[in-house]
């Protein structure tokens, strides 16, 4: 219960706002991460908390869970659990939801060692801002590399993702009382409104079947002064081109379109990014910067497997919506929101920058 006390205070009920109540499920297996339990609120409404993560999943979404986690639900009485009737919108979306969960769950926990070291250039346009005692969300937090890092500068993080990939997570987080772990969908968190003094999401409002939905969710938990900042993909010709791919790799399953990156990788490692690589080192430095794409400069010093990893991003994501600027300045058109910035990263990335309005305050866009 321990490991919980502090992510507790966060947590409401996503369906009627009440506070949960804690009941520990005896008899967790010897490996799991952390307590097994149920957060019920006044209401009734119940959810299981899996190796120290609560899950806040429902319909289908949650009949997985069930599926992933049968000794889990032997010990918690399944026949109590009950969620909401689907409508047929909800059919098609969860539909979504499902294959999101599956895809970015096998990539993250399969390639659970991927780490591009580059946290450090994402968090550029607000590390000024940053300090010690700050709460932050992790919105999209895949297998959370990133969570330590904030927790070791002093600053307490929570990481939500839909997937599996919260295992991994989780993993990582175990020994960092700052890091916390929630499986929830980002636009039905669980979380108090205005609890976090910053939110970031890296390269996931792209893949949400309602992207500025998930933007409006993510500034409810923002507090007053608080401030945001989302990467996304930037409409490009190289993203409209490998369209079709990814529309072809939907019909198949992760592992199926894992090894098709590999050989994807390969190639170009081997055409590309390989010999690039080799003349940067008997150079000692960069070479061509200015007439080399800069996607090859940076693979060729992140390494094979990074690329390996990305073209498997690339390809699985049963949703992919890259943004025109005029798309991505529309994210941030809240009224909850001023200092709105929208900014080029190379040619791949609009980097999304925005607070939390105060009371009072004018916005401001730039």
């Amino acid at each position: 219960m321990a490991e919980l006390t502090g992510l507790l205070s966060l947590l409401v009920c996503p369906r009627c706002g009440g506070e949960f109540a804690w009941t520990p499920v005896p008899g967790a297996p010897a490996h799991a991460g952390g307590p097994d339990g149920v957060l019920a609120c006044p209401a009734g409404h119940r959810f299981p908390v899996i190796g120290g993560v609560p899950r806040f999943l429902e319909g289908r979404l949650f009949a997985a869970l069930r599926r992933r986690y049968p000794e889990y639900f032997g010990r918690a009485d399944a026949a109590r659990w009950s969620h909401p009737e689907e409508t047929e919108q909800g059919s098609r979306e969860q539909t979504t939801l499902l294959r999101t969960i599956e895809r970015f769950g096998y990539e993250w926990t399969t390639h659970a060692d991927y780490n591009a070291q580059n946290f450090a250039r994402f968090l550029d346009p607000v590390r000024p801002r940053l300090a010690p005692g700050m709460l932050a969300l992790d919105a999209g937090c895949g297998a959370g590399r990133h969570l330590a890092i904030l927790a070791d500068n002093g600053i307490d993080v929570v990481g939500v993702d839909l997937s599996w990939a919260v295992e991994s997570a989780a993993r990582l987080a175990r020994g960092h009382p700052r890091c916390h772990v929630v499986q929830a969908d980002l636009c039905r968190l669980p979380f108090r409104r205005g609890a976090f003094d910053f939110v970031y999401s890296l390269g996931v409002l792209h893949h949400l079947p309602d992207p500025s939905g998930g933007v409006a969710a993510l500034v409810e938990h923002l507090r007053p002064g608080g401030f945001l900042l989302a990467w996304v993909y930037m409409r490009t010709t190289r993203k409209v081109l490998l369209e079709p791919l990814r529309r072809m790799a939907a019909l198949v399953p992760p592992r199926v379109v894992d090894r098709a990156s590999l050989l994807l990788a390969a190639l170009e490692y081997g055409l590309l990014i390989g010999p690039y690589a080799w003349l940067t080192r008997v150079a000692g430095r960069s070479v061509l910067p200015g007439l080399v794409p800069r996607r090859i400069q940076e693979y060729a010093a992140l390494g094979f497997r990074v690329s390996r990893v990305d073209w498997y991003d690339r390809l699985a994501a049963p949703v992919s919506r890259p943004m025109t600027r005029a798309q991505a300045e529309r994210l941030l058109a809240l009224p909850g929101l001023c200092e709105q910035t929208v900014t080029a990263v190379n040619d791949s990335w609009w980097q999304c920058y925005a607070s939390a309005r105060r009371a009072g305050q004018e916005p401001r866009t730039t």
